[in-house]
């Protein structure tokens, strides 16, 4: 990847339904350049999806939460398989410490939240559960 891939994902993570004409003239480059540089970033994977944002109003109608998950086992594979056929979550990232994983849960309510965690302690290599609802977010620069 170079400078103009990256140019062009820290626009697409701002708007990924910005049109590649929109991006092309951005980058100054042709459109062609654009479409050719997202389906190439696609095919090899950099690109794995584009996704719908909330605004601040309908995010505030649902209850976001970081799991964190002790497992039983070193090897999580079969768990992450597991955790990535749960809709409710968002997102999985492994860590160091005392815990190995950590997943960011959205449900529409407190008691969706609960059955969601549910299955979450419900998997057989989860020895372990914390989670932390979110209050408040802020955008970090960069991307």
């Amino acid at each position: 990847m170079d400078d103009l891939d990256h140019q062009l994902l820290q626009l697409l993570t701002k708007d990924a339904r910005m049109p590649a004409t929109a991006l092309a003239q951005e980058l100054r480059v042709s459109r062609g350049t654009v479409q050719n540089r997202i389906d190439r970033m696609q095919h090899q994977g950099v690109i794995k999806r584009f996704t719908v944002e909330l605004s601040a109003g309908e995010k505030d109608v649902q209850v976001s939460a970081f799991t964190l998950i002790r497992l039983k086992a070193d090897d999580g594979k079969a768990t992450i398989q597991s955790l990535r056929r749960i809709s409710a979550i968002l997102d999985i990232h492994t860590l160091s410490g005392s815990f190995d994983l950590v997943a960011e849960v959205r449900a529409s309510s407190l008691s969706n939240l609960d059955q969601v965690l549910d299955r979450i302690r419900a998997l057989p290599e989860v020895a372990e559960t914390q989670s932390h609802i979110r209050l408040s977010s802020s955008k970090a620069s960069g991307y």
